[in-house]
């Protein structure tokens, strides 16, 4: 397996990410062990998934699943690897009916690292990511939510997905004013 620096960080994964997308609705959860165990002896280090995965997913969907986070946190303690994976997940999804239940609010932000954490029963995320996003929360707001959860050890490193360049830059401007690393990696499309 190759590996490569994640983004513009010093940490190593591998070539390959596990996406854990289906884990929960197309995939049952033994066959997820088995995948996730395969993974790892074959070289793959780096794991993504999402608070929202785990069922059908839909652009207006009333509310996410968690299924596949808390699939990957009874392996994790099963098999005892956490330390040997690199974990990403991501917020911003609706998880619950309520309005603040979804987007990007320091609130929502807050609240999704706390059950993400609870679902993979685990510690810590090393890479949090952003998944769409929310023009109607500003970057301070942001930016001090993850800050937060950063210095409480909860968050490693921060990145986005389905950002445009633009958003990337705004993004990245913001969190220089803040003097923060900012994003260190966009999954796209």
């Amino acid at each position: 397996m190759q590996y490569v620096n994640l983004g513009r960080t010093g940490l190593k994964v591998s070539r390959l990410c596990l996406g854990t997308m289906n884990f929960g609705d197309a995939t049952d959860e033994q066959t997820a062990y088995q995948i996730m165990d395969k993974a790892i002896e074959t070289g793959v280090n780096f794991f993504d998934s999402a608070d929202v995965y785990g069922g059908p997913q839909t652009p207006d969907m009333e509310k996410g699943f968690g299924t596949s986070e808390e699939i990957i946190g009874r392996w994790l303690e099963k098999s005892g690897k956490r330390n040997d994976i690199v974990l990403a997940t991501k917020c911003y999804q609706p998880m619950g009916l309520g309005p603040n239940d979804r987007r990007l609010s320091a609130y929502h932000i807050r609240q999704a690292c706390e059950d993400s954490l609870r679902r993979l029963k685990t510690d810590r995320i090393d890479l949090y990511q952003m998944h769409h996003i929310d023009r109607t929360t500003p970057w301070e707001e942001i930016w001090q939510a993850m800050e937060l959860l950063v210095q409480q050890g909860k968050l490693l490193y921060i990145g986005s997905s389905n950002f445009a360049g633009w958003d990337i830059a705004t993004a990245q401007g913001m969190a220089r004013q803040r003097n923060l690393m900012g994003l260190v990696s966009e999954q796209s499309l």
